[in-house]
């Protein structure tokens, strides 16, 4: 279906290529942070100040990202481009936005609360000399959501077909297929 120009550039933008783009950029921000915290935790006068910001600038990041990706479905229909523009692919795409990025959403809450654990008054919660194991698990995390955007990348660079087929295995959206001949009902 031909849609109006303005149509043909959202589309563009929420492309899975440039989803894929998008991911790339983001995983190498997040391995140059893994490395600069590893250097920070090993070092004797690590910075817990770099450390909190780093660690809370990119969790908000992914958090905003993360929202981002969960949300592609909703915001695909309120540019008023479903149904029109709905296809197996898209609905693919959508189903693996949905997944990853409620991972990734859950991941960088997770770790917004650790640094909260680290900034709130000790009298509180008593951290001192415990921030690089606080820090630590978020290195751990912020490697998962590493492999969760690898992972994204590489199911969103699949041929459409396969692309669509895990949308509707996914969904549970089949209706009648053919299959060697013989027809199947899929709910």
């Amino acid at each position: 279906m031909k849609g109006s120009l303005k149509q043909t550039m959202v589309l563009a933008i929420l492309n899975r290529h440039v989803l894929v783009l998008f991911n790339v950029i983001l995983c190498a921000i997040i391995v140059s942070i893994i490395v600069e915290f590893i250097t920070l935790v090993i070092t004797p006068e690590n910075d817990i100040k770099e450390m909190v910001e780093m660690c809370n600038g990119i969790a908000i990041i992914l958090y905003g990202y993360g929202v981002a990706l969960e949300s592609r479905a909703p915001l695909m229909r309120h540019l008023k481009l479903y149904p029109d523009f709905a296809t197996p692919l898209q609905t693919g795409v959508d189903t693996l936005c949905h997944k990853y990025g409620i991972f990734i959403l859950l991941l960088a809450l997770a770790q917004q609360v650790l640094v909260h654990i680290v900034t709130i008054p000790d009298r509180v919660f008593n951290t001192t000399g415990k921030e690089s194991y606080i820090f630590s698990i978020c290195i751990t995390m912020l490697i998962f959501v590493s492999i969760l955007l690898i992972r994204l990348t590489v199911m969103a660079v699949l041929p459409a077909r396969l692309i669509a087929a895990y949308g509707k295995e996914q969904t549970g959206t089949w209706t009648i297929e053919k299959h060697h001949g013989e027809q199947m009902v899929n709910s």
